[in-house]
């Protein structure tokens, strides 16, 4: 049942009237939060940053969760490598000793490999992702949602009781 509330969670953000780039944005800082460890600060300041800004929670916990699942998979690794070449350059030690003295920063965590690693990784992959989540959002509402919506075969279809009871289950409505 929890597969199905997801689905249904996708298809309104996909169909609702906020923005492509509230969605994108979600998307990226889901992905992002989603690299670090839950436990660290730097998860609770992207969560929090989901929670600020006007942007499509439910997106947000979508890239969440396939991050966690690309970080179980072996991902981790890669954020510990990442972390440990930015954390020993020698000329970063000055940069890194400031900021982790900072007052705001000592509780974000970066001075763990995989913390910093994996923030960096899915800031870099979060921002990437940005202009492709956006065009993808536009392009569906603009083929797909506009074109079956309006298609006299599918407002046949949609008036069949089987139909109605399977998008009652999916979308409730």
């Amino acid at each position: 049942m929890l597969l199905l509330a997801w689905i249904r969670k996708i298809y309104k953000a996909l169909s609702a009237d906020g923005s492509p780039s509230a969605i994108a944005f979600g998307a990226a800082f889901g992905f992002t939060a989603g690299c670090v460890p839950v436990t660290s600060g730097a998860f609770l300041f992207m969560l929090l940053l989901l929670m600020i800004f006007r942007v499509q929670f439910s997106a947000g916990i979508l890239c969440w969760a396939i991050a966690r699942i690309i970080t179980f998979a072996g991902g981790g690794y890669l954020f510990v490598g990442i972390g440990e070449a930015l954390l020993y350059t020698e000329s970063l030690q000055g940069f890194w000793t400031w900021l982790l003295n900072a007052p705001g920063f000592a509780w974000s965590g970066f001075r763990y490999q995989a913390v910093l690693g994996g923030f960096v990784f899915g800031a870099l992959v979060g921002g990437l992702s940005f202009v492709p989540v956006r065009l993808t959002v536009i392009a569906y509402r603009k083929w797909a949602h506009e074109k079956l919506s309006n298609n006299r075969f599918f407002k046949w279809i949609t008036n069949i009781w089987l139909v109605k009871l399977l998008k009652w289950v999916f979308v409730r409505g």
